[in-house]
């Protein structure tokens, strides 16, 4: 009997503890819940590119101007640039431009220049652009030329007589207004003079 005894105070002992050491059962029947969304703030990356904006049409422009060239003396001056007009803003930077060069993209532009002065006249055909410029480090205007001229002389040209034809390439190269032009004129007329001569210029466009 008594063997007996202990055996049922054991295994109630470890029925007890057993049933205190379990965890109910997880309810299958619940719902589980989504997590709360969270917001996510964008913040924007100072190395992407600003953006730009730009227009593009078919534009002439007409620059007159006035200067002082070798031989023709002091001379005003008409230029013509035909081609792709383009204007271009971008991050607080605006530049106005036009590309006067024979090729598609430029809509087979060109340039138009015509001198005349003291000492002769000048007719010119060629390539260039022109730009104005308004950006923090540079505001004004600035463009280049590339040109064949033909020149003839009268009057009281600069170290030559007058009624001589030159032809003959000539650069132009613009800065805020300021035109500065260098070439080479080979003479194709007249009598006298020089076979060749340096041509230079300096001038202001208004």
């Amino acid at each position: 009997m008594k063997r007996l005894a202990c055996l049922l105070v054991l295994g109630w002992l470890g029925a007890s503890g057993v049933v205190r050491g379990q965890e109910p059962p997880p309810d299958s029947g619940a719902t589980p819940q989504a997590p709360a969304p969270q917001s996510v703030a964008v913040v924007p990356d100072p190395t992407l590119p600003a953006e730009t904006d730009i227009t593009l049409d078919l534009r002439t422009q007409v620059r007159a101007g006035l200067g002082f060239s070798g031989p023709l003396g002091a001379i005003g001056s008409v230029q013509i640039l035909h081609g792709v007009g383009a204007d271009i803003r971008s991050d607080g930077t605006r530049v106005k431009a036009v590309c006067a060069i024979p090729m598609p993209h430029c809509a087979q532009g060109f340039l138009l220049r015509a001198d005349a002065g003291s000492g002769g006249g000048r007719l010119s055909l060629g390539l260039g652009a022109f730009a104005k410029v308004d950006t923090d480090g540079f505001k004004g205007t600035a463009g280049m030329a590339l040109r064949l001229a033909v020149a003839h002389t009268w009057g009281d040209p600069i170290g030559q007589p007058p009624g001589l034809t030159y032809l003959g390439p000539e650069f132009d190269l613009s800065v805020l207004r300021i035109n500065l032009t260098l070439g080479v004129l080979f003479r194709v007329g007249g009598d006298g003079g020089s076979s060749a001569l340096f041509s230079w210029g300096l001038g202001f466009g208004l």
